[in-house]
């Protein structure tokens, strides 16, 4: 670990920083890479340090999925690994943005096309009769054309809104299924899961419960009752923990007995 604090700079596998104007959640941010300083150059953290990586009398802990991290830490897999993986690429895979529909077209009544489609039969109708006894037909003509473009721009307008409205639908049903699709398998993946933290913390339950036998701090008759400060402890002890932890407690006597007893790069803040 190298660590640059205010002009001053810190190598090895314990720093002691009580005396200096450090925070230790930015120096806890900074190791897990989401600050740039104070600058510190380290291995890279593993999963665990999102749960336990700042240890402070404050601090909240989801035990179970903090020691799930850990055994991830320490290279343990699960039956459920393997499935999780394939439900995360399928949620991926699944667009589920809201759909580009087209704008509405105002639809044409059918009773105003049924009156088109008349007047346009009645104005042939008069045609014929003109043209079988020899009248001028020129005035009834011109009204048979007007009204066949009309019907024609009517008939046409009223396809384009079927079809519009049609495709509404299918945009809109397509994707009410992709969101469904989605909840299902947020369902699934959920419970995968669950079951693979469960086998997780089975594998590490007595590792986990000799740990907080071990850390400084009252030890319940249930380790998964422990309070956070030494449930965090004790799922550091078990995890590999290549990345310096941030201490803010005074749980241990020196920064180097923590070291020793987390096996584990400590910075005491």
């Amino acid at each position: 670990m190298k660590l640059r604090v205010a002009g001053t700079t810190y190598t090895g596998g314990v720093v002691d920083l009580r005396t200096r104007p450090i925070d230790g959640t930015a120096l806890a941010a900074s190791i897990r890479g989401q600050r740039c300083l104070p600058a510190v150059a380290c291995p890279e953290p593993s999963s665990v340090y999102a749960y336990a990586g700042h240890v402070r009398p404050s601090m909240g802990l989801r035990t179970r999925t903090a020691l799930a991290a850990a055994a991830r830490s320490q290279g343990h897999g699960t039956p459920q690994d393997e499935a999780i993986a394939e439900c995360r690429a399928k949620l991926t895979e699944l667009e589920c943005s809201p759909p580009d529909l087209p704008d509405p077209v105002d639809p044409v009544p059918e009773a105003t096309v049924d009156d088109l489609q008349e007047t346009v039969a009645a104005h042939r109708g008069r045609l014929t009769a003109r043209r079988e006894v020899g009248a001028e037909e020129e005035a009834v003509r011109a009204a048979l054309r007007d009204a066949a473009m009309e019907l024609s721009e009517r008939e046409t307008r009223q396809a384009a809104a079927r079809e519009t409205r049609e495709l509404r639908r299918e945009r809109a049903r397509a994707y009410r299924d992709t969101l469904e699709e989605r909840r299902r398998l947020s369902d699934e993946l959920a419970n995968l899961r669950r079951r693979a933290r469960a086998t997780l913390v089975d594998r590490c339950a007595d590792a986990f419960a000799r740990a907080v036998e071990t850390v400084p701090g009252a030890v319940p008759d249930d380790p998964f009752d422990a309070d956070p400060v030494t449930a965090a402890l004790a799922v550091l002890r078990v995890a590999r923990t290549p990345a310096p932890v941030v201490l803010e407690t005074g749980r241990f006597g020196t920064p180097a007995a923590a070291s020793d007893c987390l096996d584990a790069p400590v910075v005491r803040c």
